[in-house]
């Protein structure tokens, strides 16, 4: 079983990057519930929270798997208290391979690139070697009409490395192409490194 440890975070100058806990199923149900959130993604939408508690549960269940939530600091514009303490997720979801979603009320103002950016760190420095071994470079698996996302992983480092044709089964959309997106250890250290 895999539960990020709880003192692993990282935080932005608007948002905190923190372990994903069962807690969340309530705030990640609200995600889960959107179309658009989901359409893109191997999973239905569904209100169910319990889904949403299995989901969690199977996360942690994987070796493979490092899920963070991304939560709207109470300092930040926009932060409300009746908002959704949780308003996305970011992680390796099958690693190498990361991904993140939001909240489709937070899209559209730069939350997935900074969450994404202030993950990074954490995935090189987590699987770095030792148990839960080393890659050297992490790797994002994005739909060719998902621009927006496209321009997420560049302004990331990602550079596109291949197209895989017809490749994943899509439960809303079918048989989709994936864009593969990959940034490797030494370009992000150059990239990162103090000037």
């Amino acid at each position: 079983m895999v539960v990020v440890d709880a003192k692993i975070t990282a935080s932005t100058e608007r948002l905190l990057i923190r372990p994903l806990t069962m807690e969340d199923a309530e705030d990640i149900v609200l995600m889960r519930s959107h179309p658009e959130t989901m359409k893109h993604t191997p999973l239905l939408p569904s209100d169910d929270v319990e889904k949403s508690r299995a989901w969690i549960q199977g996360c942690f269940d994987r070796d493979n798997c490092w899920n963070f939530v991304v939560e709207l600091l109470p300092s930040a514009p926009g932060a409300s208290t009746t908002s959704p303490r949780v308003m996305g997720m970011v992680g390796a979801v099958r690693a190498p391979e990361v991904g993140y979603m939001l909240n489709h009320n937070y899209w559209g103002k730069g939350y997935a690139t900074e969450a994404l950016r202030a993950f990074i760190p954490l995935f090189f420095e987590h699987f770095s070697g030792g148990p839960q071994g080393r890659f050297e470079y992490a790797e994002a698996h994005t739909d060719p009409e998902l621009v927006t996302s496209q321009h997420v992983l560049e302004k990331v480092g990602f550079r596109l490395h291949d197209l895989r044709e017809k490749d994943f089964d899509n439960p809303i959309l079918g048989l989709r192409d994936t864009l593969v997106f990959r940034l490797d250890r030494l370009s992000h250290e150059a990239r990162t490194a103090p000037q």
